[in-house]
């Protein structure tokens, strides 16, 4: 059986998605902030296994001693430099929002922001 993570995934292996996410941050450094890598290293952490994660801003927030609104501002600031790809996901038993799923992209040679 496949985990549903597995679906969202954009690498075949663990490594390449490590590899991925070292890259990020090197391209990155200077337009990230030292909150930016933490939440990029603890969506990392959680895609070990399904190479995604399935977090709620809470667990983040608590993990790293955070307030919401930094969270926030620091996803957003993953998606908008093509680090993340975030996926809103609906529980397929109660139909509501749960936590979001996060992906580390490939990196795109040809990204300039």
């Amino acid at each position: 059986m496949t985990h549903y993570l597995s679906n969202y995934a954009k690498f075949n292996t663990k490594e390449e998605m490590d590899a991925a996410a070292r890259q990020h941050t090197d391209i990155h450094w200077n337009a990230m902030n030292k909150t930016d890598r933490a939440v990029l290293e603890m969506i990392r952490c959680y895609s070990v296994k399904y190479l995604a994660a399935h977090l709620k801003h809470e667990t983040i927030e608590k993990k790293l001693g955070k307030a919401n609104s930094t969270i926030r501002r620091a996803i957003c600031k993953l998606e908008e430099l093509g680090i993340i790809e975030r996926i809103h996901y609906v529980r397929p038993v109660m139909s509501g929002l749960g936590a979001n799923i996060y992906v580390i992209l490939p990196v795109n040679g040809h990204w300039t922001k």
